[in-house]
């Protein structure tokens, strides 16, 4: 999305679009170091799979509703901590916990960079709003599939929010 956004801004004869791009690509980030741990504890309290699924509906809004970055911040946040904690579920006890995380890390460094150049495709044939119309689609595509076809992977029933003893 940030090569559209930022084409976008070039296009429109921006100057500040390279300072306005940094700055939405580094708060976001650094707010999603804040938020990760509260993730964290949230999927030892609430299973894997909703935040998951939380993560991933915030793609297709966040295509629509660019301008709330915030989206970005829940999306890097859930996903980064949450994939990782799933990996850890399923390969427990096998010691394949870095082959599974690399084999995830490619096929997300594929996809990072099929994207642009599938986006890009897409808005020199049509334009830029089909170009974030697309990665909406892609983003609804990928929440349906995980809802239907992703077990919850937490063994045993999540913790309640508020532990009495």
């Amino acid at each position: 999305m940030m090569p559209l956004l930022g084409g976008g801004l070039a296009y429109a004869g921006k100057r500040q679009a390279a300072p306005l791009i940094a700055a939405l690509i580094i708060v976001p980030q650094l707010l999603v170091g804040l938020l990760a741990p509260w993730v964290g504890r949230s999927a030892e309290k609430h299973g894997r799979k909703p935040l998951l699924l939380v993560g991933f509906a915030a793609l297709p809004i966040r295509a629509v509703l660019f301008a709330f970055q915030l989206l970005d911040v829940i999306t890097g946040a859930v996903l980064g901590v949450i994939t990782a904690v799933m990996i850890a579920d399923v390969t427990k006890g096998t010691g394949r916990f870095n082959l599974a995380q690399g084999m995830f890390g490619t096929v997300m460094g594929v996809g990072a960079a099929l994207s642009p150049t599938l986006t890009g495709l897409i808005v020199d044939n049509f334009a830029r709003s089909a170009g974030f119309a697309s990665l909406a689609v892609e983003g609804l595509v990928a929440l349906l599939v995980l809802a239907v076809f992703l077990p919850e992977t937490m063994a045993g029933p999540p913790k309640p929010a508020i532990e009495l003893r």
